[in-house]
């Protein structure tokens, strides 16, 4: 299959979610597919996507150290349901550990996201192709403009989630019997790490301390 990105979001935008990951797995060598998840509030859409479609696909987690308790529990949970074949990614632990030590999260959240989020997934980037991602166009503004294929340096972003909506992510999951995030029922629409994530509505929550940023830097 050709990667010109145009008539490939053409040819996906007609299909949905599910057989937009059957058919990125039939057409590309799964070695060249990386998929990564935060085991945030939807991520149980995309990993039981996976898991059906190939089972035993790496699934790559970036721990921050900065992790809620309920998510780290939540990554056990869904492991053990989904039989999933989980990755764990971490930075350095001397660069991991100065972001500590100067609490960098409340002086520099882009730097302390770099260090500990960005520079470990680039690693791994380098191996493979295309980046599946669950990516959803009503969490943010940047978000809302993505397409399905999305160019990312020498990667192929793949976004198969763009067009769902929470709704649909929610109604999938109580469909399909996935349990949800702990944290979700105390009122928190978006979850990454404790300090940088309050509870409120979509990604409100996140960072709002920082007037304007919404993004870790993963995706932007």
């Amino acid at each position: 299959m050709s990667l010109h990105l145009t008539e490939l979001n053409q040819q996906y935008l007609r299909k949905d979610p599910y057989n937009r990951l059957q058919n990125l797995f039939s057409h590309f060598a799964p070695a060249d597919i990386l998929v990564t998840s935060s085991f945030g509030i939807t991520a149980g859409v995309l990993l039981s996507m996976v898991h059906s479609i190939a089972p035993n696909h790496p699934i790559y987690f970036l721990d921050t150290t900065y992790h809620f308790p309920e998510t780290l529990a939540y990554k056990e949970q869904l492991q053990a349901k989904l039989n999933l074949n989980i990755v764990t990614l971490k930075a350095n632990p001397s660069d991991s550990q100065d972001t500590l030590d100067r609490k960098l999260w409340e002086t520099n959240p882009d730097l302390c996201c770099q260090i500990n989020k960005v520079e470990p997934l680039n690693v791994v980037k380098k191996e493979h192709k295309i980046w599946v991602s669950g990516l959803m166009s009503d969490q943010t503004e940047h978000r809302k403009a993505l397409n399905i294929f999305e160019q990312k340096q020498n990667l192929i972003k793949f976004h198969p989630l763009i067009d769902f909506s929470n709704y649909d992510a929610m109604l999938y999951l109580m469909v399909n019997e996935i349990p949800n995030h702990p944290l979700m029922e105390q009122g928190y629409d978006s979850v990454g790490c404790v300090h940088c994530t309050q509870k409120g509505d979509c990604r409100m929550g996140r960072w709002a301390q920082f007037a304007g940023k919404t993004e870790c830097g993963l995706h932007l």
